[in-house]
């Protein structure tokens, strides 16, 4: 009995091993594990890190439905495009199994209303770590659904299996490695012509980046010559704000492998580990193997992809992403130089546009500053001979009665006197004298002496406004000087009476003339004649002189020559 249940007990453990599907390589193992996991788990994506030398790599990868196997193993980094610590998170999460996130390790942005499940398993024999198996699963809300125990036959299998399926891989690269003279001289003739093709089809791409004249343009010949010349599936080009926190597409490669204007295309920068590694890593480029691939935020396939981040000194200005979507192209050591090499030709060119785009702002801003300081030089011309002919003609004016004075009269005299003889009119002088001003100034004061002076320039502008040119001046304190172009001598007279009598009859009290006891004008006037105007200086003193001998005739009259 005892044996009969032994039997039994070896059976059990037996038969879950001997479900398990006994593959020959570590390839078809994998896949056999991957497929297995969609049935039993409806696995999304999944991935084999096994540690080989020290150092975890990654040997089998599984993106919906997509099964890729590296014989020659990768870094692990290149399935996410940055180092995860998957020992850190396997015994992190080593009580509840599973975490919860919004986004796959190798996914580059998030779906609508779908979030994701995470679980690392380690892989053991014995007491030795093989590597660890990463399954992702969609969820639509944040419970987690994954079970540690639905794994125990793939622990079971692992430590039954995995280390002889590694060792049996490792044999059959190491008499792979009989001929590897043979190969490797056949890998570096084929990876030299590469070399020479990429080198010379970036030379005639550098050519061609001349001819642009702005970012624009420059973007559509990088993507299509990288099209044609160094036959990259899809190719798209980024410029980013990091300040600003955003990012905008140029030029790009749509699904069916046509150049499409991707200006459109513009969004807050994404919010990624692989982000983060990519922007903190300068002049490396970012693998990502076996992962979805996108066309703006949609995704159409599943392949590599390479990012290489474009720098001006320690500012990030965007960079050049690429895939193999259409082809299937394989990445190689030549395709990964050649795409490093035209990110940065494509990185030098945009900052020497950005420079000469500077430059011309510059230049048009220095313009437009000196047309403005031109124009507002004539401005400030403008004003000052402005200001300089009012300053001349403040010096012209009295500024008691804003006449114009003396000076002014003295200038403008021989015009008057040459423009009455074209008109062929007759000009009389006519000097007046405020009686006593001087007396009436010092017994009632400046303010006084001032509005007296002000009323009476009025009276004059009064009684002569009817005739069609006269000019009135101060020309002294308490003096006026008159000239008016006339026609009748009478009318004359009487204008120069009427003032007189003007002044007379408003009574205005002056203590200072024992005469009157009033404010009272004496008048000279000269009129016009042949021999008169051809001594223009003399016409002024005439006038005086008869305004003297009013005066000595006892004031408050007129003398006419």
């Amino acid at each position: 009995m005892k044996q009969t249940s032994k039997r039994m007990e070896s059976a059990e453990l037996e038969s879950p091993i001997a479900a398990l599907i006994i593959d020959d390589t570590l390839e078809a193992w994998c896949e056999g594990v991957f497929n297995r996991l969609i049935d039993e788990n409806n696995a999304k994506n999944s991935a084999l890190f096994l540690w080989v030398n020290g150092e975890l790599v990654l040997a089998a990868s599984q993106t919906q439905h997509v099964f890729n196997f590296y014989s020659h193993f990768k870094p692990s980094e290149e399935y996410s495009g940055y180092a995860i610590d998957w020992a850190f998170l396997a015994s992190r999460h080593l009580d509840d199994f599973s975490f919860v996130s919004e986004l796959p390790f190798n996914a580059g942005w998030q779906q609508d209303n779908v979030m994701w499940e995470h679980a690392v398993i380690p892989l053991r024999k014995s007491d030795s770590l093989l590597g660890y198996v990463l399954v992702e699963v969609a969820t639509p809300d944040k419970k987690k659904r994954l079970r540690s125990e639905s794994f125990d036959w793939l622990r079971r299998d692992a430590a039954f299996q995995l280390k002889c399926k590694l060792l049996a891989h490792q044999l059959a690269q190491v008499r792979l490695s009989k001929h590897q003279n043979e190969l490797d001289l056949a890998l570096n003739n084929r990876t030299l012509s590469s070399q020479l093709t990429y080198l010379k089809s970036l030379h005639e791409i550098s050519l061609r980046f001349t001819k642009a004249t702005s970012i624009h343009s420059l973007c559509r010949i990088a993507i299509e010559l990288g099209r044609d010349r160094l036959q990259i599936d899809r190719m798209g080009i980024f410029l980013c704000d990091l300040e600003k926190d955003k990012m905008w597409g140029t030029w790009g490669t749509d699904p069916h492998g046509n150049v499409v204007d991707r200006s459109d295309f513009c969004q807050e920068m994404p919010n990624t580990l692989f982000m983060e590694e990519a922007f903190t890593t300068k002049n490396e480029l970012i693998v990502k193997e076996n992962v979805p691939l996108y066309f703006g935020r949609e995704q159409v396939g599943i392949g590599w992809n390479v990012m290489m981040v474009m720098w001006n000194g320690d500012e990030c200005i965007g960079w050049l992403a690429a895939d193999n979507l259409i082809y299937r192209s394989v990445l190689d050591e030549p395709k990964k130089e050649a795409i490093k090499l035209l990110a940065a030709s494509v990185c030098q060119k945009i900052n020497k546009l950005r420079e000469t785009e500077l430059n011309n702002q510059r230049l048009g801003d220095l313009e437009k500053m000196n047309t403005h300081q031109e124009h507002e030089l004539v401005l400030l011309r403008r004003k000052l001979e402005m200001g300089n002919q009012l300053g001349a003609w403040s010096k012209m004016i009295d500024p008691v009665t804003e006449l114009p004075n003396e000076k002014y009269l003295a200038l403008s005299l021989p015009q008057i006197v040459s423009d009455s003889r074209r008109q062929n009119g007759v000009l009389a002088v006519i000097s007046i004298e405020v009686d006593f001003f001087r007396g009436y100034q010092k017994l009632y004061g400046e303010n006084e002496a001032s509005n007296l002076l002000r009323s009476i320039s009025i009276l004059i502008e009064e009684n002569t406004e009817c005739y069609s040119f006269h000019v009135c001046a101060a020309t002294a304190p308490g003096e006026f000087m008159i000239l008016v172009q006339y026609e009748n001598e009478v009318h004359l007279r009487e204008m120069t009476e009427a003032l007189v009598n003007s002044m007379y009859h408003r009574n205005i009290r002056n203590r200072a003339s024992a005469i009157y006891q009033r404010v009272t004008l004496s008048v000279g006037a000269v009129l016009g004649g042949g021999t008169l105007f051809n001594r223009t200086s003399r016409l002024l003193k005439n006038a005086e002189k008869q305004r003297l001998m009013a005066r000595k005739l006892g004031r408050n009259r007129i003398c006419i020559d």
